[in-house]
């Protein structure tokens, strides 16, 4: 029997994180659903990438709790002292959630498709040819089967990004997170990008996105977050948060958004 109430795919509770004395993430509370699109914008430095580096361990809170698909990931809470897990189970967990930066972060030495069997082959111990097989599926899938054998120099940017989102898809992450994927490309490059990212989502893909892109968060996203100084100030659907924000921070990065 399906659960009418099934855990939420990433949930966050009271997440703190510093940096020496700077207090970066001031007690985030969130909760994605499976086959939700969060999309999360924000000045720069209001801890929006830290957020999500948090959620993949590229980062360490010093409080809080993360969950992912129901299982508390990377340490437990005993008596108030936290013990980490050990350095497999971390390494399953981070597995789960699927990260694309803004650089594209490809072996230089290792062809497209290189890129994608070497996690796969090596991480998960699937046998090449069938990581080579899901590879060229996912490469079909963002537009560069042709691409496989060619190195990444060989790429332009947006090409590049949708093959590290590939690479991202080939370990069957069950959340995909995406830190300003767009923002080192040429604007004409962007919209290649943002399609496969709309194609995701429209495939259900459970999807957390740092983004400045506002009209990918106003089509695409489930909700929408707005985050400033550490904080969750506003969220709501993408038609409220947009046309009719309520708090005076929002409106204010909003009113000067559109006017650039």
């Amino acid at each position: 029997m399906t659960d009418p109430h099934p855990p939420p795919m990433i949930e966050i509770e009271g997440l703190h994180k510093y940096f020496g004395e700077l207090h970066v993430l001031q007690g985030i509370d969130l909760s994605v659903a499976a086959g939700e699109v969060v999309c999360i914008i924000g000045p720069s430095g209001s801890g929006k990438s830290t957020l999500l580096r948090c959620i993949n361990h590229l980062e360490v809170a010093q409080q809080g709790r993360i969950r992912i698909d129901g299982e508390v990931a990377y340490r437990d809470e005993v008596g108030g002292v936290f013990r980490a897990h050990s350095n497999r189970s971390v390494a399953a967990v981070r597995a789960q959630v699927g990260m694309v930066f803004q650089h594209f972060n490809l072996f230089p030495h290792l062809t497209i498709i290189g890129n994608l069997i070497e996690a796969p082959v090596h991480v998960l111990r699937r046998p090449k040819a069938e990581a080579r097989r899901r590879g060229m599926e996912l490469l079909t899938q963002v537009g560069l089967a042709e691409k496989a054998d060619n190195y990444p120099e060989e790429l332009s940017g947006g090409q590049q990004q949708r093959a590290a989102i590939a690479r991202a898809l080939a370990m069957d992450p069950k959340a995909m997170m995406f830190d300003e994927a767009t923002s080192a490309l040429d604007p004409e490059l962007i919209a290649e990008v943002l399609a496969v990212m709309r194609d995701l989502a429209g495939r259900g893909m459970t999807m957390l996105v740092v983004t400045h892109e506002m009209n990918f968060a106003q089509q695409v996203a489930s909700r929408v977050i707005f985050m400033d100084h550490g904080r969750i100030v506003e969220q709501g659907k993408p038609a409220d948060i947009f046309a009719a924000p309520r708090e005076p921070r929002t409106q204010e990065f909003l009113r000067t958004v559109v006017e650039r």
